[in-house]
């Protein structure tokens, strides 16, 4: 199973992030170094990706919605659900 992305993938999200891209941020909320954090034990919320990536929680949706059809591209998986309370969950998967 993929739990790292390549040196090509880490280079496409600094070029990115180095062009002004907010998708790289979010992206940055599910790895460690280069190593993804996979599963639902590391879901984050709406709210905790827009504040662990320094985002409005607008841009953040927008940011998340990029990032998961970056991650789609590359078979990865940005994944989500909606709460009972409304609020929506996501984490990172492969596949």
């Amino acid at each position: 199973m993929l739990e790292y992305l390549s040196p090509r993938e880490c280079a496409d999200l600094e070029a990115a992030a180095a062009r002004g891209a907010a998708w790289p941020r979010v992206m940055a909320c599910f790895l460690d170094g280069a190593r993804l954090l996979l599963g639902w034990d590391q879901a984050r919320s709406d709210d905790e990706i827009a504040r662990q990536a320094g985002l409005a929680s607008g841009a953040a949706r927008e940011a998340i919605d990029e990032a998961s059809r970056w991650c789609v591209a590359r078979k990865l998986h940005l994944l989500g659900w909606q709460e009972e309370d409304g609020s929506r969950r996501h984490f990172m998967a492969v596949g």
